[in-house]
């Protein structure tokens, strides 16, 4: 099976006081089949945001009990390049979904997320993804 590399839009949503079920349910598939998968940028998004000291700690674990992506400067030309290809387009979608897109392409990983951006992105390119908007 694929890795399952979830952007911080799809935690952010999973997290709140009304999770959709689709995406509890993708969440916890993958969990339980060892697939999921997140890099530093997902990490920071995520993890800074714990509201008390025993969540940010418990998010902190959670976290890194996942598969790490690492990136790599390949990862970061990539998404440069991925970034003016799309601005010519008419497209400028955040600097971290570019990172995080390229992330998934090169490490063949399907993309979860809750994020109309990286939508834009695999109309061009070949982005992966599994959407839970």
């Amino acid at each position: 099976m694929k890795p399952l590399l979830v952007d911080s839009s799809a935690w952010i949503q999973a997290f709140s006081r009304k999770p959709e079920k689709k995406l509890q349910n993708i969440l916890r598939d993958a969990k339980d089949a060892h697939r999921l998968s997140t890099c530093g940028i997902i990490f920071l998004e995520v993890v800074r945001g714990g509201r008390t000291p025993r969540e940010y700690e418990e998010l902190q674990e959670e976290f890194h009990s996942m598969h790490w992506l690492s990136t790599e400067e390949e990862h970061w030309s990539m998404a440069t390049d991925m970034g003016f290809q799309l601005a010519k387009k008419g497209f400028r979608p955040p600097s971290t979904d570019l990172l995080i897109a390229s992330l998934a392409i090169s490490t063949d990983s399907e993309l979860l997320h809750c994020d109309r951006h990286f939508d834009q992105i695999a109309q061009f390119f070949p982005l992966r993804i599994v959407s839970s908007l």
